[in-house]
């Protein structure tokens, strides 16, 4: 199937630039009077543009309560901690503050507000999501993709399971993407964000056939992630790179570039869930090191082809390049950006306490219990041997 049929929306209203953020109290108001913001820490509140957000909500004469301490990889606790104040409270609409991990505490929080159970029980298959509450976002980091998609990734704490959820009605209803906004990002968490986000198109465009159409802008996505990740690397105040990657992350996973893939396009991603879900290491740190392990295991004669055009139209290879050696040029190109350009360490092990106990529980949940089918089939043993090379 060259072609296929699919469907794609996005309802996410966008405010992009350096002066929407007096826009929010307006936005706000358009679903009722009262608002939980949730955040991760007391750091947004010493911000130069804090200020900013607080006096347009104060303007629109809007009741505002809080809830912080949103960690990486988002708790299940906190998702039902946030249900319960909007509960309690009668909130209208929830304003996230952050990255993936607070918008994706507010999107399970979403159907949770009228669910009198545990948010688990959605991903569990033990409840159905039926009725949402708003979320309007404001994204302090470039990454994840959640302002802009239906999807979120939640850890349960009593299993350490660590799983994706979706729904068409978890779109947020706006987004703010103010490019200063991520001024003060650490270097750390800007090279995790933008790296996160390149693997987020790349495995999407591995997986063929798809539409040309899509392929190519990918290929331009992709492309400008890698120009810019060593610009804002170099001048964190860089507006243009700032801007760039911030935009083009938005776009990685609101469907828009999915189309009529072929197979299960994420299994990278989810071996390195299990990877934050054992050990709650930072999700963009995790691909960073395992791509390259995920993508040197999974070359060979059959899908050089795909590598090959990667290496042409994404980095600028030579087409006369031997497949096979062309994907090996992208791989050490890639490694060079991760941990030269960005100067992040090759290994888990850098980073966290890591040995085999959980490999063959990791390798299985990554897996579904089965055998998942990518562009390349990925077997329970497989994911295994690729967490032990990056260990």
């Amino acid at each position: 199937m060259m072609n296929g049929n699919f469907e794609y929306q996005t309802p996410t209203h966008i405010y992009f630039g350096d002066n929407k953020l007096d826009m929010i109290g307006t936005e706000l108001s358009k679903y009722g009077k009262k608002v939980l913001m949730v955040y991760d820490s007391g750091w947004i509140k010493d911000t130069s543009w804090y200020p900013t957000v607080i006096k347009s909500i104060e303007d629109a004469e809007l009741e505002l309560y809080e809830l912080g301490g949103i960690q990486p990889n988002p708790v299940t606790t906190k998702v039902n901690e946030a249900a319960t104040i909007c509960k309690n409270e009668g909130i209208d609409v929830m304003l996230a503050i952050g990255g993936g991990s607070v918008i994706d505490t507010c999107k399970l929080a979403s159907p949770a507000v009228f669910y009198d159970g545990d948010c688990w029980d959605f991903i569990s298959g033990k409840a159905k999501m039926e009725k949402f509450l708003p979320i309007v976002t404001i994204s302090t980091i470039s990454g994840t993709g959640s302002e802009m998609d239906a999807y979120g990734i939640v850890s349960n704490e009593a299993t350490h399971d660590k799983l994706p959820f979706f729904h068409t009605g978890l779109f947020p209803t706006a987004t703010f993407l103010d490019p200063t906004i991520t001024y003060s990002v650490s270097p750390f968490q800007t090279a995790c964000g933008a790296i996160d986000a390149f693997s987020h198109f790349l495995e999407v465009y591995f997986m063929r056939p798809n539409l040309k159409v899509l392929d190519n802008i990918m290929e331009g996505f992709m492309k400008t992630i890698i120009e810019y990740i060593p610009k804002v690397m170099a001048n964190p105040n860089d507006y243009d790179a700032r801007a760039n990657i911030m935009w083009a992350s938005s776009w990685a996973l609101n469907g828009f570039t999915y189309g009529p893939t072929n197979g299960v396009p994420f299994m990278c991603h989810w071996i390195e869930d299990e990877v934050s879900a054992k050990y709650n290491i930072t999700h963009g740190l995790g691909l960073a090191i395992i791509l390259p392990h995920y993508l040197d295991y999974c070359l060979n004669e059959k899908s050089a082809y795909i590598y090959k055009e990667l290496a042409v139209n994404v980095f600028g290879l030579d087409a006369d390049m031997d497949d096979i050696e062309a994907g090996k040029k992208v791989i050490e190109i890639l490694k060079d950006l991760f941990f030269n350009v960005c100067g992040l360490k090759p290994k888990l092990t850098d980073y966290v306490d890591m040995d085999d106990t959980y490999l063959d529980e990791m390798a299985r949940i990554a897996c579904r219990d089965g055998v998942v089918h990518g562009f390349v089939d990925m077997s329970q043993e497989d994911a295994k041997n690729i967490l032990k090379l990056s260990m």
